[in-house]
């Protein structure tokens, strides 16, 4: 009888102690498990931007936290999170040794105009750091830091804190699964789901834009490439890229052949000539002519076309018909459509595929478009859908983990 007491105290015991353990949980997990439908936060805005992307973190942390862990239970996603923490912590920032991050606060991201090049930040909000610059690379406000991606020299720090001084805060409201951005003064708005995102496009009264007929892995958008390396710099006279993606493979000499159809838009003819002309000098080790260009025993077509665009392919045979390829009207300025997979697909590679695995990034990229479903382009909005095995959350966790890895 004893024993039997002895039993049945314990169970009771265990049961309490579980049952405390719960309504602590419950407590202790309050705040993170409250998911309001919207919140405000104050966002810093620049009168140069010409990107700026704003998120709460602890929006973001609360639907990851409640999808990763009450249904997708991946433990992946447990290793990336902590790989990322170990490395934060092994790389100690003395510039913001003092800082105090404010977890109901904003994080944004900007890319601001500069007569040179566009100058990248990421704004922090918070109190505790020093006012102004430390570095070069970290500039302190009232409501929080400003980081920047390099070193910034005297000419663009001074410019900076021109931009600084016409600085406003606004007050956003933010959705825990849909997030809005900013760019070239257009509204994007991306569409957090549990298993796709999908980017809402603006919707402009541009004219429909001339683009390869969607075929591979298909890829269209306006360009404003800047920042570029100075021997790369003519790529910035492109103003849009149109890009069917067929994969890669090692040819005879072991050399990388892509296979692909792209057609360059620019804004004049004479950019044309200019780009044409600037990259014959950039690779001047290339087999040139009027038609095609001849690169590690792998030939490639070039075809004007019209006055402002053009042609590149690999295979002519293949890709071009008569002389001519297709083409179609697009009313969405980005279209995205097609078999992810094709981006990592390299055939014959042998010894290669074995080095491309040692890089994180193309693992990452590679295990995540074979875990995709659907990508495709319709009525303004470009769908990124996931096999129903996967989370949207988890799954970008993963990728962004090996990209920083």
């Amino acid at each position: 009888m004893p024993y039997l007491y002895t039993v049945k105290l314990l169970k009771e015991l265990v049961f309490s102690l579980f049952v405390l353990l719960l309504l602590y949980l419950s407590y202790a997990l309050a705040p993170f498990l409250d998911l309001p439908e919207s919140r405000a936060a104050q966002v810093p805005t620049f009168k140069q931007q010409v990107f700026s992307f704003s998120v709460l973190p602890i929006q973001v942390v609360q639907s990851w936290l409640l999808e990763q862990q009450l249904e997708s239970k991946d433990e992946a996603v447990q290793d990336a999170l902590q790989k990322m923490s170990l490395l934060f912590k092994e790389k100690p920032n003395a510039a913001l040794s003092g800082f105090h991050f404010d977890l109901t606060g904003a994080v944004a991201y900007y890319l601001l105009e500069h007569p040179k090049k566009q100058l990248s930040c990421l704004f922090l909000p918070g109190k505790g750091v020093q006012l102004g610059w430390q570095q070069n690379a970290y500039f302190g406000i009232e409501k929080g830091v400003f980081i920047f991606t390099e070193s910034l020299n005297d000419r663009e720090a001074k410019y900076f804190e021109e931009c600084v001084r016409g600085l406003k805060f606004e007050t956003k409201q933010f959705k825990s699964r849909e997030h809005t951005f900013e760019l070239q003064q257009q509204t994007y708005t991306l569409n957090w789901e549990k298993h796709a995102f999908s980017l809402e496009l603006p919707k402009t009264s541009k004219k429909a834009t001339n683009i390869l007929r969607p075929n591979g892995f298909h890829m269209s958008s306006p360009l404003a490439l800047s920042n570029l390396p100075s021997t790369l710099e003519f790529f910035g006279l492109i103003n849009a890229a149109s890009v069917n993606y067929y994969g890669a493979k090692l040819n005879t000499k072991q050399a990388l052949a892509l296979e692909f159809e792209a057609l360059l838009t620019f804004d004049r003819s004479q950019h044309r000539e200019d780009f044409l002309a600037a990259a014959k000098s950039a690779f001047a080790d290339w087999q040139w002519a009027s038609n095609f260009v001849r690169v590690n025993e792998t030939l490639y077509a070039i075809k004007k076309e019209g006055g402002k665009q053009l042609y590149i392919c690999s295979s002519p045979k293949k890709h071009l018909h008569n002389g001519q390829f297709f083409t179609e009207q697009s009313p969405a300025p980005i279209v995205f459509a097609g078999d992810p997979t094709l981006l990592t697909k390299l055939e014959n590679a042998g010894w290669a595929a074995a080095i491309l695995e040692l890089f994180p990034i193309y693992r990452g990229i590679s295990d995540f478009s074979a875990r995709t479903a659907k990508v495709s382009t319709e009525k303004q909005t470009i769908r990124w859908e996931l096999k129903e095995d996967y989370f949207a959350a988890g799954e970008f966790l993963k990728l962004l983990g090996k990209v920083i890895e």
